[in-house]
């Protein structure tokens, strides 16, 4: 039995020590005079026993460091994460920048426009409304200068026109609605026809004025019009022929063409500050 007492002694008289230790420590790290003075006097007296004592007070010493120091840590690691942060978001809206400004330098190089001022846009919005597909809205309108029916353009071609115009927006009808139709022209030959939008499949059909009998090939350019009726000024882009079916029944020939202006990524337009003539 006397074993086992022994232990139980030892333990109670480790568990004593320690929190002895600890206390000295806190006390310690306040900086309390009393605790400077003996420290001067216990250092010449118990130098023997230095090494000892940090050594069995080191753990605990440097568990209470890092307690008390954990809100600063704590802190400075926010800061750093947070500046990081800034960083990072500066390189990014530097990037955006850089990109927007280099879209809108881009919309400015429109070599098909002759004279019409313009005036440069972003698209705010997609699709208009669940039951308007064929609509997006810019961010310019009355205030700006626009009005309805003015052509909607990007630098690789036409995109719709104005169909509503508020005081700082404006909805454009895109081309590939069905109900948006214009006159067009076939580049190489002149010939004249009437094109609307393909709805759905994302195209443009010339559907009236293409005769049988006239020469059309795939990859055939088509443009506006512009005769005097138009609502459309004259060579703005449409597309490009993709696939001809003549028709013997009306004796005409339906063009399928695919669109310049890419309508599903639309960011930057313009606007061309032209109105039909009434």
């Amino acid at each position: 039995m006397r074993p086992v007492a022994t232990r139980r002694r030892t333990r109670y008289l480790l568990v004593v020590c320690s929190l002895v230790a600890v206390t000295l420590i806190a006390l310690d790290a306040g900086g309390l005079p009393v605790f400077n003075s003996a420290r001067s006097v216990a250092s010449d007296t118990a130098s023997p026993f230095g090494g000892v004592v940090d050594t069995l007070t080191a753990p605990f010493r440097n568990a209470w460091n890092g307690i008390t120091g954990y809100d600063d840590l704590v802190a400075e690691n926010q800061q750093l994460r947070d500046r990081i942060g800034e960083l990072e978001s500066e390189g990014v809206l530097e990037q955006s920048a850089r990109e927007q400004l280099r879209r809108l330098n881009e919309q400015l190089e429109l070599g098909y426009v002759d004279g019409i001022p313009t005036q440069v846009a972003r698209v705010s919005s997609g699709a208009y409304s669940n039951f308007a597909d064929y609509r997006v809205e810019i961010d310019k309108g009355s205030s700006s200068g626009l009005a309805e029916g003015m052509p909607v353009v990007t630098r690789s071609g036409l995109v719709g026109r104005l169909e509503r115009v508020g005081s700082s927006t404006s909805v454009v009808q895109l081309a590939t609605d069905p109900e948006f139709v214009i006159g067009v022209r076939l580049a190489s030959t002149q010939d004249l026809g009437v094109g609307r939008g393909a709805g759905a499949r994302g195209t443009f059909v010339v559907d009236r004025g293409i005769d049988l009998e006239d020469p059309v090939r795939t990859g055939e350019a088509v443009l506006t019009s512009g005769l005097s009726t138009s609502i459309m000024p004259p060579d703005i882009p449409v597309g490009v022929v993709s696939r001809i079916d003549p028709s013997p029944t009306t004796r005409e020939q339906l063009l399928e063409v695919t669109l310049s202006a890419e309508l599903t990524k639309l960011d930057v337009v313009q606007v061309l500050e032209w109105e039909p003539p009434t």
